[in-house]
């Protein structure tokens, strides 16, 4: 089963170039230069796009979850829902195979109908009004995901992970709401930033994925989930580097990246692990009297040498990360290229 089902929600203009975005997935979907919908889509699906959009332009009801849109990247096709939003045009796109078919793809078109017309009819209250009717709406949008969730356990469907909606929605600060970390919006700004200052130096990219967390909310609920993601993050910060940058990503998912390095050798990548041991994991973490354990999965991948690119660069980590999921968790993986080129990424049981 994939990790990260392939899904975003965006408001575009009627010519479909991108003015905000909601949320996406992976990580790696929507960059920067992306400007129009279309991009993301292989050249055969513009048309195709472009027409649609003139449907929902005149219509009042949303423009039903229809048709397979093949992706550029990953290679998978998605299903679209495109909704009227005032002179402007709200867009959906999920992985085609989570709709499944006959009634339970209708029943799945309902519920993310709901979801839409709650993002659009809130978007107003949520660019101008205060704290609490963020609050409401990002409230809104959760008990909608996880109808959204439970249908899908009921179906014996992969669960559509829409809860990251709610980091797109909560703000655009500089730093995590939740951690204090860099945020996910900021990062590529400060690792180029770091790079900059030495930009003949190597660098190291780890992407850091909590092993098990799921089962913390499960068990003791979502707020003494974030409070161990927040005593995570405080762990994080304390390695024992002087060019460090860490980051929450998403969810459950950090970074950090270390530069100043004149070649990267093996024990370098040893190093940095051993360090994640002693100041990461080496102890429970205790949260309102109860001891937890810490287990994390680490990718890494090297600026320098797998690309200068700062968005491969954590895509080829997010990749070595889950290679070592599958082979047993609580360690890390150095990014291989000739792996991510023998099989397609995120194939993960």
């Amino acid at each position: 089963m994939k990790k990260d089902v392939t899904s975003f929600l965006v408001q575009c203009d009627q010519e479909l170039n991108i003015i905000n975005t909601f949320w996406y997935q992976p990580v790696f979907l929507i960059s920067p230069y992306q400007k129009n919908l279309k991009d993301l889509f292989v050249d055969g699906e513009h048309g195709r796009l472009s027409f649609m959009a003139l449907e929902a332009k005149d219509a009042d009801e949303p423009v039903a979850c229809d048709g397979q849109y093949l992706m550029v990247s990953p290679k998978t096709k998605i299903s679209i829902c495109m909704m009227r939003m005032g002179d402007k045009i709200l867009i959906h796109g999920l992985d085609k195979e989570i709709l499944g078919q006959g009634d339970h793809e209708a029943a799945a078109k309902a519920v993310i109908h709901q979801f839409m017309a709650v993002v659009r009819d809130s978007y107003g209250e949520i660019v101008t009004k205060d704290e609490i009717l963020i609050r409401e709406a990002f409230e809104e949008v959760q008990r909608l995901n996880n109808h959204l969730n439970n249908m899908k356990r009921q179906l014996q469907k992969a669960n559509v992970q829409l809860n990251r909606a709610n980091e797109e929605l909560s703000n655009r600060l500089v730093k995590d709401a939740l951690t204090g970390l860099v945020s996910r919006y900021q990062y590529r700004d400060e690792i180029l930033d770091l790079i900059a200052k030495e930009p003949h130096q190597k660098g190291i990219f780890g992407f850091v994925d909590l092993d098990d967390f799921k089962s913390i909310n499960d068990h003791f609920g979502h707020r003494r989930g974030d409070e161990f993601l927040k005593a995570f993050a405080r762990r994080l910060e304390r390695l024992p580097f002087d060019k460090l940058i860490c980051m929450r990503i998403s969810g459950d998912e950090f970074g950090f990246y270390i530069h100043g390095y004149e070649k990267v050798q093996k024990n370098d990548l040893d190093h940095i692990w051993a360090a994640m041991e002693e100041y990461v994991l080496s102890a429970p973490l205790v949260i309102e009297g109860t001891a937890h354990e810490v287990s994390c999965s680490v990718g890494m991948s090297v600026y320098g040498e797998d690309t200068k690119d700062i968005y491969d660069l954590i895509e080829y980590a997010d990749f070595a990360m889950y290679e070592i999921k599958k082979s047993g968790k609580k360690n890390y993986s150095r990014f291989k290229k000739e792996r991510y080129h023998e099989k397609e990424p995120y194939d993960v049981v």
